[in-house]
């Protein structure tokens, strides 16, 4: 099953103290994508959560300690360095193999192994909607996207910009109330309880992560 491989891997990633500990587990996310063989277009997914990761930590640089580079928001220093690169691979290894994993297998397999697991209904219940509400949510912003190119066309760029951050704000706006027209429409065509879905058999495959995964926490 891959639920559990991902929960144990993640444990192993969080847990790590050191750069060489950390190696480990990113020699077996590159196995894990071998394994996979994900499509092509998960990879832009990986660098854009990469660069996303990236920017989320980068304040670590500046950590207390002995400098290396002066900056006009303070000095970079080494132990800062340290810091951010442990962050930074612990939070992609983690999420970049649940992508990979979730990616290959299909999200439903994901939730399937919840339900055998034994999780709380609720809980799936919630992922899958929210899963199901990603779609729902590209859509809209797709949508206003398009609108606000046809209508801005000619405009400086900061007057872009400005419109563009207000519609950010508008996106979540617009897709939570379209939720609310669907989840109606769900239960007036009878929507009562999420159906069971099938239960995944384990396979070689499965067992085989789970124990480098396992292994990992030994190191």
């Amino acid at each position: 099953m891959y639920l559990p491989f991902i929960f144990l891997y993640a444990i192993g990633v969080v847990t790590r103290k050191s750069p060489t500990e950390l190696a480990y587990f990113g020699l077996l996310f590159l196995a894990v994508i071998l394994i996979m063989r994900p499509k092509r277009s998960l990879f832009k997914k990986l660098g854009f959560l990469l660069g996303f990761e990236g920017l989320l930590f980068i304040m670590a640089l500046f950590n207390p300690g002995q400098p290396i580079l002066e900056t006009p928001i303070g000095p970079i220093t080494h132990e800062g360095i340290y810091s951010f690169f442990m962050l930074l691979g612990k939070a992609f290894l983690s999420a970049g193999t649940a992508l990979v994993v979730t990616n290959s297998v299909g999200f439903s397999r994901i939730l399937a192994e919840m339900e055998a697991l034994r999780f709380p209904q609720i809980l799936t219940l919630t992922l899958a909607f929210t899963y199901r509400y990603l779609d729902l949510f590209t859509d809209e912003a797709t949508r206003m996207k398009r609108a606000l190119d046809s209508r801005a066309f000619g405009v400086g760029k900061g007057e872009y910009y400005r419109k563009l951050g207000s519609l950010i704000g508008e996106v979540f706006v617009r897709a939570y109330l379209r939720n609310g027209r669907i989840y109606k429409s769900m239960l007036a065509r009878g929507f009562g309880e999420f159906p069971s879905l099938e239960e995944p058999r384990p396979n070689a495959k499965t067992a085989t992560l789970a124990l480098l995964a396992l292994g990992g926490l030994l190191i």
